[in-house]
């Protein structure tokens, strides 16, 4: 009885987490929850989800201890912030983000995905099957450096690459951890994450300093040619004026790099499951792809006529959204429901578990990428699809997320058909991110389209 009165409902979502908001999600629209000696509240009712996200956003925040976990290593960047300061950094970086301006880094993207497929070729070749989770994490986070520093991160490449599955190692502990001590407490896990967070800070603070020197000689490219860096140092407030503090990039660098290829990563790898479990499907892209461009890889012209694909590549994100689950704070009182939530109250949402719930998606455990074609029902309602999050808080690299997904995706499919390597089960593995409980090994038959 007194652990129960101590950690709350926190034993059985750790035995569980996936099953637990699953099966309370199905109690009704909000139900509370009891985190540790925190009162929370499971909100899974689209519109009590709009109020909280979009209607009250102002009276919630992310002081919460799962954004806690990983402001250690993100700072105070726009996925940890809120206020006004939240407001004023998406002010100055909404504009590098919007799908016209992602377009310019569509053919840094493109080169990612043919080295990868040619590394598939000489694997495919000697009979050796790939690890999808270790290739989409390695093609994303150069997707993420290459467009974040250019030309720059060349040198710095092999170091990233080394520190990189430690932070993200030590990043999962933390979050699932119930006690989460101060960065300079000598724990196992502190003294892992200490240098190789050094590490990395090192290279962001030196590229930071590079940027800052060529935009002061005018050596810097233009803005149509630049790196994302460059365009965000040069970017202004457009209500005051101000620009980005050299600490400020640093968050916002270290969020990209961390939150922007892992989230896609996973989605990936989750797709070549599904693709395995619908071997139908995977021939249906194929043939889309072979009409839609002759048989090549596509370009970020063919990506808007690639509409199963990216149907596809939604209903996976629904299935297995990476963000599989995340919470506000109550700044204040508030009525969700009937139900009220006091001051420093929790709000928790799960979208694995929403993107389930039958009275939202029909055969919502069944993989059909036709609800996500045009004129369905089902995906009108945007505060019950959460993979980016909704309301103001929307995630600034959907655009970018999906093009990249879109041309990776295809430009392996256009060579290869993909088989898992073996029968062993794949589940969903809450962390950080929602990860497959062990590697996805392919096997590849070079099937090429042209």
């Amino acid at each position: 009885m007194l652990l129960r009165l101590i950690a709350g409902d926190l034993p059985e979502l750790a035995k569980d987490a996936l099953g637990e908001f699953c099966r309370r999600s199905r109690l009704g629209g909000i139900v509370p929850l009891k985190i540790g000696l925190t009162r929370a509240h499971l909100v899974s009712d689209p519109a009590l989800i709009r109020h909280v996200l979009l209607e009250n956003a102002s009276n919630y925040d992310k002081h919460t201890p799962a954004y806690d976990a990983v402001r250690v290593v993100l700072g105070n960047g726009m996925f940890t912030s809120s206020g006004s300061f939240w407001k004023r950094q998406r002010r100055i970086a909404s504009p590098a983000f919007h799908g016209e301006s992602v377009k310019r880094f569509a053919p840094i993207l493109v080169r990612l995905a043919n080295e990868c497929a040619d590394a598939w070729q000489e694997a495919a070749e000697a009979g050796r099957p790939v690890d999808v989770c270790s290739d989409m994490m390695k093609i994303t986070l150069r997707g993420v450096a290459d467009t974040l520093f250019g030309d720059d991160m060349a040198a710095s490449a092999d170091e990233i690459n080394r520190v990189f599955p430690t932070i993200l190692a030590c990043l999962a502990a933390r979050v699932s951890s119930p006690v989460r001590p101060p960065l300079w407490m000598p724990t196992k896990n502190n003294r892992n994450l200490r240098p190789a967070l050094a590490a990395l800070d090192a290279i962001v603070w030196e590229l930071i300093a590079t940027k800052r020197r060529r935009i002061a000689d005018g050596s810097a490219k233009d803005d149509d040619h630049a790196d994302l860096l460059t365009i965000l140092m040069r970017a202004r407030d457009e209500e005051t004026g101000e620009s980005m503090s050299d600490a400020q990039l640093r968050d916002e660098v270290m969020t990209l790099m961390i939150a922007g290829h892992e989230t896609t990563a996973n989605a990936l790898s989750w797709l070549w499951v599904l693709l395995d479990r619908h071997p139908e499907e995977q021939e249906r892209l194929r043939a889309e792809l072979k009409d839609v461009t002759g048989g090549h890889a596509p370009t970020i012209d063919d990506v808007p006529k690639l509409a199963r694909l990216k149907a596809v590549i939604q209903e996976t994100l629904r299935l297995y959204p990476p963000v599989w689950m995340f919470d506000r704070r109550a700044i204040g009182p508030d009525i969700l429901g009937g139900t009220a939530v006091k001051k420093g109250e929790l709000v928790i949402f799960c979208p694995y578990a929403i993107h389930r719930l039958p009275e939202l998606w029909r055969d919502g455990e069944v993989f059909r990428p036709e609800r996500f074609e045009a004129g369905h029902e089902e995906q009108k309602n945007k505060f019950a699809y959460l993979p980016f999050g909704a309301g103001p808080r929307i995630c600034l690299g959907a655009s970018f997320a999906m093009i990249e997904s879109q041309i990776l995706m295809g430009t392996l499919l256009s060579r290869f058909r993909g088989r898992l390597a073996d029968l062993a089960e794949i589940r969903p593995q809450p962390r950080v991110t929602l990860r497959t409980s062990r590697a996805v090994n392919l096997q590849l038959e070079v099937a090429p389209l042209a």
